[in-house]
């Protein structure tokens, strides 16, 4: 008995944008049908899903999928409003243990912590709040949480009201789905495959590229078989954000022009600088470096460069263009065919 297999694509790839297409692929190479049982994406901290784009799954299983992430959604702010007790006894631990940070000997730590990680920080805080929370994956999921946390309250009757119709909505759904594809997503027949596209977002870093893993954990089963898990995954790399990058860029074309202006025999080079800032020829070579770096790697010069998008790329262009700015406009030239 063959096993599926799993394979994902990065679609459109730009390696200065912040945002990444995944298709993944679910092939049946066997004779008999697979059910595919679930699908997560495994998402890093740092990372979000923005949109998944699904072409092979039935209009039940995407009114399911929406569903669920409304009832998820409304139980977990249901328990979070309703269990004012706990969560106050979490923050005011929370606040003695800043208090014992911030003694004398943990002071300058912390805000030392608090300065390089502060982005660290925050997604560690989000992993706490988020971890207060059931996951609902069936009708059945959703019919226990209500009556495990809603049947027998009398708060918040809208809430639970809300709930309790949605859950029946699922379970509707659910019955109107074909067996093969109730417990799980879809049915893959024999030499079928699924696919699935997501976008995601990453966050940046100022100056230095941030490297990723994104993948995909699914579970599915076949005739006569219990369920089985496989996973597929890839590394991704961010650049940084292109503001800062640029700015080291036009920075270091001033640097450029200077030395190019010392290696001239140039007997005063802060007079001839200040002669150049006046007739606007020291411009050029900052300009020349912000145009060149935000396209380099589609030139020849970059072509035959491996060099990452970082402060070390946007220094050496920047450099390069102030010193020899006449031979980077002619690469340019030749990029649009001048």
């Amino acid at each position: 008995m063959a096993n599926p297999e799993f394979k994902m694509d990065e679609q459109l790839v730009d390696a200065r944008s912040d945002q990444i297409a995944y298709k993944l692929t679910v092939s049946n190479p066997d004779s008999q049908p697979v059910r595919l049982l679930s699908v997560h994406p495994r998402v890093p901290v740092g990372a979000s899903v923005l949109e998944i784009t699904d072409s092979s799954l039935a209009q039940a299983n995407l009114q399911k999928a929406k569903l669920l992430d409304e009832l998820n959604r409304l139980l977990r702010q249901y328990l979070w409003v309703t269990s004012a007790a706990f969560r106050q006894e979490w923050i005011e631990q929370q606040k003695e243990s800043v208090k014992q940070l911030l003694s004398v000997v943990g002071f300058l730590s912390v805000y030392l912590q608090l300065i390089f990680s502060l982005s660290s920080f925050q997604a560690r805080m989000k992993r706490e709040f988020e971890s207060f929370s059931f996951n609902i994956s069936s009708a059945a999921d959703a019919r226990s949480a209500y009556e495990k946390w809603m049947a027998a309250s009398t708060e918040h009757d809208a809430v639970r009201t809300l709930f309790d119709e949605k859950t029946k909505q699922l379970e509707r759904v659910e019955e109107r789905m074909d067996e093969s594809e109730r417990p799980g997503l879809t049915s893959i027949a024999p030499g079928g495959f699924f696919t699935a596209t997501y976008v995601m977002k990453f966050e940046r870093r100022a100056l230095e590229p941030r490297k990723y893993q994104v993948g995909f954990d699914a579970t599915y089963s076949q005739a006569g078989a219990s369920p089985q898990s496989s996973s597929v995954a890839t590394t991704v790399q961010i650049s940084p954000y292109p503001l800062s990058l640029c700015l080291v860029a036009v920075l270091s074309a001033f640097l450029g022009v200077f030395v190019r202006l010392s290696v001239n025999a140039q007997s005063e080079p802060f007079i001839e600088m200040l002669r150049l800032a006046q007739s606007g020829q020291v411009l050029v070579g900052p300009i020349v470096a912000l145009v060149f770096f935000n396209v380099y790697e589609y030139t020849s010069i970059g072509k035959g460069v491996n060099m990452s998008v970082s402060w070390r790329s946007a220094l050496l262009i920047g450099a390069l263009s102030g010193l020899a700015h006449e031979r980077i406009l002619s690469a340019l030239k030749a990029f649009i065919g001048a």
